[in-house]
């Protein structure tokens, strides 16, 4: 049974592509409702589920997504997102986390259907020279994140945030995605 499958029948049957059994399995049945989405969605009707048919069926979570009191949202803590400078140089808050980019973020998150991995948030304007971080980086403002997701490939990674509207740049050798709004 393949988990991201379910998710994409679970989407289909949602939207009215159904019904389809939640088994896992990418047989004809579940091809045809994507074929079908496609159509309707105005992408290529290939029944096959790529980063633009991904995107389009699960961009309406952006607007469900919720965040607590402190800037967190389901899957995203406050503290993953603190400067790395530990103490150091500031309180590591130098900022606040741009909302669009953790709403961002939790829709990739719910996309890949695995954990995300936030190596680089926040970064006072010391720790941001010291990792070589550019003056006017993103992430003194809180508006970029460099990230991982475990046993999938940066690529894969990166062109799901590309399709859900973040800036990329790939860090092929680290193996860690920047991702920015």
């Amino acid at each position: 049974m393949n988990a991201f499958i379910k998710k994409i029948q679970t989407a289909l049957n949602d939207r009215g592509y159904g019904p389809l059994k939640i088994d896992g399995k990418d047989g004809p049945k579940t091809q045809k409702a994507v074929a079908a989405f496609q159509k309707d969605a105005g992408l290529e009707a290939d029944g096959l589920v790529g980063p633009l048919t991904e995107n389009r069926l699960f961009r309406e979570q952006l607007s469900v997504i919720s965040l607590d009191g402190d800037g967190s949202t389901p899957h995203f803590t406050r503290a993953e997102f603190a400067c790395d400078c530990q103490g150091a140089y500031c309180d590591g808050y130098p900022g606040v986390m741009d909302l669009w980019l953790m709403l961002k973020l939790e829709a990739l998150r719910n996309a890949l259907d695995a954990p995300v991995i936030i190596t680089s948030g926040l970064r006072c304007e010391i720790r941001n020279g010291e990792v070589g971080g550019i003056p006017r980086s993103k992430h003194r403002i809180g508006q970029a994140a460099d990230l991982y997701a475990p046993g999938i490939d940066i690529n894969r990674v990166a062109s799901i945030a590309e399709s859900l509207g973040l800036t990329t740049i790939l860090y092929l050798e680290q193996g860690f995605v920047h991702c920015e709004v």
